[in-house]
């Protein structure tokens, strides 16, 4: 299992969403510094999400920048990514693999495109559910899709790396949907990150023993539920 401590990013600073609410933001300082507690911890990747770019209201390319050339992260980014101009910008920042969302949804041959131009091991396809259904625009709306019957489409195209995020816990501490993404990952044959919940160190275990691709560690780290150099010794 990778573990991908969480770095959302709004307006240059470190935050905390609470349900993908723009409204229940909690700040907690300066990526960059949280970025080499991670590395000097021991973490391999870092997980960054846009929050500027997932709302169309700028980015925060400059910090993604700042993170890949005064650490030794790995980086995996999404927010708002849905064209190849911006996919390129955002690699050539130095991150490792690009996140798309809403666009998989709306529109898979892209994906399957851009995993063409780019390679398999630059893009991640997030499988956002709510309420069983794939979220898109934000977590605003809901689409007809499965997270299986969208991930089969991808897996078909090539796609191999898939975020699955159980809106209905992200940010709430209230436990993984491990049974969920392990299913998910054991139908795809695909490597699937879970995202979403995760709210102590027996949560990772679990994740770990169900032999889930990774997992992204969020606000239990901020709220410090989690000792990160515990967690990475798993």
């Amino acid at each position: 299992m990778i573990l991908f401590p969480a770095i959302d990013i709004y307006d240059g600073q470190a935050v905390r969403l609470l349900g993908g609410d723009y409204k229940k933001i909690t700040v907690y300082g300066d990526p960059l510094d949280m970025a080499k507690r991670f590395a000097d911890t021991g973490a391999k990747w870092v997980h960054i999400v846009d929050l500027n770019g997932a709302e169309d209201s700028g980015n925060n390319f400059k910090i993604i920048e700042q993170i890949a050339t005064k650490t030794n992260l790995k980086i995996e980014t999404g927010g708002g990514i849905r064209s190849r101009e911006k996919i390129k910008n955002t690699l050539d920042t130095g991150a490792n693999r690009v996140i798309l969302g809403t666009i998989c949804a709306s529109s898979p041959d892209f994906a399957g495109e851009m995993v063409s131009l780019f390679g398999s091991e630059a893009i991640v396809c997030g499988l956002d559910v709510k309420n069983g259904k794939i979220a898109i625009k934000g977590w605003k709306e809901n689409s007809e899709h499965t997270a299986y019957s969208l991930g089969k489409t991808l897996t078909d195209m090539g796609v191999k790396y898939f975020l699955h995020t159980d809106v209905s816990r992200d940010g709430m501490l209230s436990g993984a949907n491990v049974d969920g993404t392990k299913e998910l990952q054991e139908k795809l044959n695909a490597c699937v990150i879970a995202s979403g919940g995760v709210k102590d160190i027996d949560d990772l275990i679990r994740i770990k023993n169900s032999g889930i691709y990774g997992a992204i560690l969020g606000k239990a780290y901020y709220e410090n539920r989690i000792n990160l150099e515990e967690a990475l010794k798993l």
